[in-house]
């Protein structure tokens, strides 16, 4: 049995990864704020394990104890590998930081760079008896590097989650830590983080089931422990 845990994947590109997951021989974790219904009813049709948390990963206090609830729920005996995709982002608050709350800094920090951390330290620490293969895939952006105005917030959330990958990368050998940057995609997200900007329009934005796919290309078939890359 493989096991996975997806965060963010009630939408976008989170929910086409978890779909193309959806085989007899895997379990699947999903964490999302809301439980996406269709998920569940999709998996039991198809004979599916899956486990569905509920959780705002704005709440990181309470992100150790999900892990260990997670990782409680694996059958040690018939476990293959393990997978951490640590796919949840948010890209608000889309303004000049001058104009940010302090608290839409405070979560939209502990939802793109904090929450993964978290959960990759708790990832590490329970799964330490676990002698199958471990890997952790945390999705970045072009806009780790690629800076435009009123973006500073997500740019910098990336930027930091790169940087994170590489670090673990030199200290963790147990478990494998990756990085990949999905170029534009047609998301709500995408939507979101558009701003007044010409060329946005011109922008060719893939399709969510094309970065699900190159996302589990690397997952599976290119992982290069310690590095980030881009997804095309």
């Amino acid at each position: 049995m493989k096991y996975f845990i997806i965060t963010g994947s009630s939408r976008g590109i989170g929910r086409t990864l978890t779909e193309k997951l959806l085989s007899p021989n895997h379990h699947l974790f999903c964490i999302s704020r809301e439980v996406n219904n269709e998920l569940l009813s999709l998996a039991e049709s198809n004979n599916v394990s899956m486990d569905y948390f509920d959780v705002d990963l704005k709440d990181v206090h309470k992100l150790d104890d999900l892990m260990n609830q997670i990782i409680q729920k694996i059958n040690a005996s018939i476990i293959e590998s393990i997978y951490l995709v640590n796919n949840a982002a948010v890209v608000k608050p889309v303004e000049f930081i001058s104009q940010s709350e302090p608290n839409g800094i405070i979560d939209h920090m502990n939802v793109n760079l904090i929450a993964p951390m978290l959960l990759t330290s708790s990832f590490i620490k329970y799964t330490k008896t676990l002698k199958v293969d471990k890997r952790v895939m945390n999705i970045s952006s072009g806009l780790s590097f690629n800076l435009k105005p009123m973006l500073s917030c997500y740019s910098t959330s990336k930027a930091g989650l790169e940087t994170f990958v590489k670090s673990i990368g030199v200290e963790q050998g147990d478990v494998k830590i990756m990085g990949v940057r999905p170029g534009a995609t047609d998301t709500q997200m995408y939507e979101e983080s558009v701003v007044t900007d010409e060329r946005a329009s011109k922008i060719k934005l893939a399709k969510t089931n094309y970065a699900a796919e190159r996302i589990l290309t690397y997952l599976f078939d290119r992982f290069e422990h310690g590095k980030v890359v881009k997804a095309w």
